[in-house]
């Protein structure tokens, strides 16, 4: 199927972990966790089988919170074998490999700096690209019925949105629909909490990147002016909710998401708070009990927008100033 066939013989495929085909020289390791290696990626996360872990179960969590994988209105091009949808940034692709068992009939393509899907429980329907985004999406324009793209404040500047927005426009169809979901900081804190919060946020505007992106979101896709029927959505993440076994469940398990955060940003956040690996852990035990304690929550923002069918659009808008050549399957 041209774009969509993968060149992964999954026979031929044996994983010993669900990273056993990166190349490691685009890594390093810290504190036994092993991150990107990559120039002009400022993500700040690791990139190992911990994190796999989180990034399902915060998939997982999104999906109970939000009761669907998206919020644009496209149930009507889910059983037509020419759609094709992108997931950018898909990471452990789990938002893919979801969608794509959900409806297979559709096409399902996920890229990111780097692989990290189980290959061998690869749906048939799922196709992998390598690209960075900031450096161009390699596909033509108008290739995509839905591109649908998240979690992702941690990759970008907010220098960096309005041109991920224009190249994604740039291959979205006239009449598809863009979705673009972030979360909020943490509200309701304890002071432990507080503590590794405030960090969190320094650290991210060091590295240049924009904590409160999910704010912005509406601002970028209005402003973009290809997009119309924006819509805006959001939803309440509670870590102390327990009226009912449900809402328990969930908060447990929103709590475990942001245990295993702050783990994966230890490195970083106990450096820029000048205390021990000792003192790191024993703030995060703390702010264990307290998320549950002062319920603490986040919003988590969804904005979605339809591609103008106007054909005197004036495309220059959407031309990316650099376009990859080639790419990595």
């Amino acid at each position: 199927m041209g774009i969509c066939s993968s060149k992964i013989n999954e026979k031929t495929d044996p994983l010993n972990s669900q990273l056993s085909q990166i190349k490691e020289s685009e890594f390093q390791y810290i504190d036994g966790r092993r991150f990107h290696n990559l120039k002009n990626v400022a993500y700040p996360l690791p990139n190992d089988d911990d994190e796999i872990d989180r990034l399902h179960f915060r998939h997982f969590l999104n999906r109970n919170i939000w009761k669907s994988n998206f919020s644009a209105p496209i149930n009507h091009i889910l059983t037509n074998p020419e759609t094709k949808i992108l997931d950018v940034g898909c990471g452990a692709a789990s938002w893919s490999f979801d969608m794509a068992t959900t409806y297979p009939l559709v096409n399902i393509i996920g890229i990111d700096i780097s692989r990290q899907q189980a290959t061998h429980i690869k749906p048939k329907n799922f196709t992998f690209f390598k690209a960075n985004v900031l450096e161009g999406i390699p596909f033509n324009d108008n290739t995509f019925d839905y591109i649908f793209q998240r979690n992702l404040m941690r990759a970008y500047t907010e220098q960096d949105w309005p041109h991920v927005v224009n190249e994604l426009v740039r291959i979205l169809k006239p009449g598809g629909y863009l979705e673009l979901m972030e979360r909020s900081m943490l509200y309701n804190m304890g002071p432990a909490t507080k503590r590794l919060c405030d960090a969190e946020i320094a650290a991210m505007n060091l590295a240049g990147t924009d904590p409160f992106a999910c704010q912005k979101l509406e601002k970028y896709v209005q402003n973009q002016g290809q997009l119309e029927n924006i819509k805006k959505e959001i939803r309440e993440c509670h870590h102390g909710a327990k009226s009912n076994q449900i809402e328990l469940n969930l908060s447990r398990t929103a709590i475990n998401i942001s245990v295993t955060l702050y783990a994966a940003w230890k490195p970083r956040l106990a450096t820029i708070m000048q205390i021990s690996s000792e003192e790191y852990d024993e703030l995060a035990n703390i702010s264990e009990k307290e998320l549950f304690e002062y319920d603490s929550y986040i919003d988590i923002v969804r904005v979605y927008a339809r591609k103008k069918m106007d054909d005197n659009i004036n495309e220059t808008v959407c031309q990316s100033s650099t376009m990859a050549n080639n790419f990595t399957t």
